[in-house]
């Protein structure tokens, strides 16, 4: 599939100005347009706002619209005519034919997500696994009664009754010990899974929200771990469950001792006390009631809730991961998901605002189509399942054994490049730019696989990943362990201990390619918050440009041999190219036109000069 010579716009600040309640829109059109509309549905209405040419560089002119900036969100798309022939320039590309409104840009109108964020990186520690507060590795003699104390050496059993009382007894005093090891990597936001008081190794099935479990270090452990990391320039987000609480949560102990009491509206019971719902039908998390104005306060509202307490005091955190966002305030008939998540948003901000800082990051759990929760002011970004994890294990996946496609027995699909790509800009499509590039890029987390596992140990492959994971838009996202190159079978399995008393068993060109990558991201600015134009796509191979403000970024990304690629310069908006990553089996040449090929998986990164 050939892209380079087809129509461009992106969302980013190239091509998308806001001023004066109206938006400035720039579209790239090779070979010139007898006209160029901008379409803008307004009230129900679609409406057509002609675009004035404004600049030719060779035969690629550029053609500007300007639009009103609607109230919430403002969605467009263009009509580029030639003759009797018209283009629909839409975010999942050009089509020759007429297009609904699904795939519309959009541009959010409110107030921005924290700036920080599109030049950061994050690095999800699962605290049970990551460290303990010394190197004892035998299984802990102490240990709560829901335990089953393992050794550090142990391999962490998949999905099954015993894997969530698996205890290895890591704690964040352990975490930050092991700091310097983030900083050498280059990661700069410490993700923690949820550190609440539990019955369980992940603690997603809190007991109270109003204290750091003990096991971890409590209170005290989580200060020094975020002074310790401010005092690096790191940022640490902490994990919440808006969705649901644990089975032995103190509210819902008193919701189920009182039928009348403020806590049984904060549950779905439909025979008190023993019947109630829980998400997924799973008993031990009981599903929170977004309808009780009470639970609201004492989730986010008040001043001493369990997001605003995160975000003050001493040491605060610098967000918060919302674990299970596209299921919260959501139950049959009701969906409160929009206005909990928009009160969310709002109730951050007057935090940020009172204490003086540069905005704390919200980020929300989708697996699936995160397009329609993202049309207003809530989630800054999601995790970005559909649109980076799915399409790239698709791709570069070898088949592993025991490796499974969602929440099915069957094996993962493959395809390639070329569909690939097309997946990436099918399920981004759906977004607003400003969430996609606050969203994040994760290749495994502690709730799939691994990705080494995934492409079948080939470390060749994993390195395209990671190159996948820092160029395009999001933020690259490290499950602790992916450096150096651990493995693991499932969302269980994969949450094996890190191995630091075992440094035989650290693949060092992973994390030697994981810190060159990343350190390339913070150069690049357009790496950080530049547009995307997808320039060419084959079964092995996919070929994009992220630009910005004239800084233009080619990267080439191949999992096996593919034939010569050769793109003219004035295709590229550049007079010369210079590599400054590469790995692999690819081959480049910059000089006069760019040549790439490959004789295996491999990359190459080049920019402007």
């Amino acid at each position: 599939m050939q892209f380079v010579r087809d129509p461009h716009h992106d969302g980013s600040p190239d091509h998308v100005s806001v001023e004066d309640g109206r938006v400035r829109l720039r579209v790239r059109v090779p070979g010139g347009a007898d006209a160029v509309y901008a379409h803008v549905v307004e009230d129900g209405e679609g409406l057509m706002f002609r675009a004035e040419r404004t600049r030719a560089v060779g035969d690629t002119v550029w053609f500007e619209a300007t639009v009103p900036l609607l109230p919430v969100v403002t969605g467009y798309r263009f009509a580029i005519v030639r003759g009797t022939r018209y283009t629909w320039l839409n975010q999942e590309g050009a089509h020759e034919h007429e297009v609904t409104d699904a795939a519309d840009f959009r541009v959010v109108n409110g107030p921005q997500p924290p700036a920080w964020v599109t030049g950061t990186s994050v690095y999800q520690i699962f605290p049970d696994r990551f460290a303990r507060d010394d190197d004892s590795v035998e299984p802990l003699a102490e240990h709560p009664d829901w335990a089953l104390p393992r050794s550090w050496d142990d391999e962490p059993a998949g999905f099954g009754a015993t894997a969530s009382r698996e205890y290895f007894g890591g704690t964040l005093d352990g975490v930050r010990r092991r700091l310097d090891h983030l900083a050498a990597l280059g990661v700069e936001v410490v993700y923690l899974t949820p550190v609440f008081p539990a019955r369980s190794a992940h603690r997603y099935d809190a007991s109270t929200f109003t204290e750091v479990d003990p096991l971890l270090g409590g209170d005290r452990a989580l200060r020094e771990l975020a002074r310790a990391a401010h005092e690096r320039g790191m940022r640490v987000m902490g994990d919440l469950t808006t969705n649901h609480t644990g089975d032995a949560h103190e509210w819902f102990v008193a919701a189920r001792a009182d039928a009348d009491s403020a806590e049984a509206g904060f549950y779905y019971f439909t025979d008190h006390p023993d019947e109630y719902v829980g998400w997924l039908g799973v008993r031990s998390l009981p599903k929170l009631d977004y309808s009780s104005p009470e639970l609201r306060r004492r989730v986010y509202g008040a001043d001493d809730s369990v997001l605003v307490s995160g975000l003050t005091g001493p040491d605060p955190l610098d967000g918060w991961r919302i674990d299970v966002a596209n299921m919260t305030g959501r139950r049959g008939a009701q969906d409160l998901n929009r206005e909990v998540a928009g009160e969310i948003a709002a109730r951050m901000r007057e935090v940020d605002a009172e204490r003086g800082g540069d905005g704390s990051w919200l980020l929300a759990e989708h697996f699936h189509d995160a397009g329609p929760d993202t049309h207003h002011d809530g989630w800054h970004g999601v995790m970005n399942y559909a649109g980076f994890t799915r399409p790239v294990w698709t791709w570069l996946n070898t088949a592993p054994e025991g490796v499974h496609y969602l929440h099915t027995d069957a094996p993962l699909p493959r395809s390639g490049a070329d569909q690939a790509v097309r997946a990436v800009r099918a399920a981004n499509a759906g977004m607003p730019w400003r969430v996609l590039t606050h969203s994040v890029n994760a290749l495994s987390t502690h709730d799939s696989a691994r990705f080494r596992t995934v492409v079948g140990g080939d470390s060749g492959r994993h390195e395209v990943g990671v190159a996948a994971q820092v160029t395009l838009p999001g933020v690259p996202f490290v499950f602790a362990g992916d450096e150096i190159g651990m493995e693991g079978t499932d969302g269980e399995n994969s949450r094996r201990p890190m191995p630091w008393h075992r440094p035989e068993a650290w693949d060092r060109e992973a994390m030697n390619a994981h810190t060159r990558l990343l350190a390339l991201r913070r150069e690049l600015p357009a790496l950080q918050t530049g547009g995307l134009r997808w320039l060419d796509a084959g079964p092995h191979h996919m070929t994009f440009l992220r630009a910005l403000a004239g800084q233009v970024v080619l990267v080439h990304l191949a999992d096996g041999p593919h034939g010569r690629l050769s793109v003219d310069y004035a295709d590229l908006d550049v007079t010369g190219l210079e590599a400054v990553a590469q790995g692999g089996g690819v081959g480049a040449r910059t000089d006069g036109a760019v040549e790439l090929s490959a004789d295996g998986p491999g990359y190459v990164i080049a920019v402007s000069v």
